[in-house]
């Protein structure tokens, strides 16, 4: 009467498998999402300003200086 009694330890294990699975491409899907939304880095939109013919050179230097001098926080 009972003698598939052991083989719900297959069905356990494929669903914790099963969620396992969903759950890690849930995390792939939010954590690749989040890399491409990050905002430009403040040195890239000077490089971009400079590139596009916003920023004279003398400017650049001097907010390029600038820019070194700050010191960055760690996030």
């Amino acid at each position: 009467m009972w003698s598939d009694a052991g083989h719900w330890y297959w069905g356990v294990a494929m669903m914790i498998v099963f969620w396992g699975l969903v759950a890690a491409l849930i995390y792939i899907a939010f954590r690749g999402s989040r890399d491409e939304a990050r905002p430009p880095k403040a040195r890239e939109l000077l490089d971009e300003r400079f590139a596009k013919g916003e920023l004279s050179e003398e400017e650049y230097e001097l907010r390029r200086a600038a820019l070194d001098r700050r010191p960055t926080s760690v996030s």
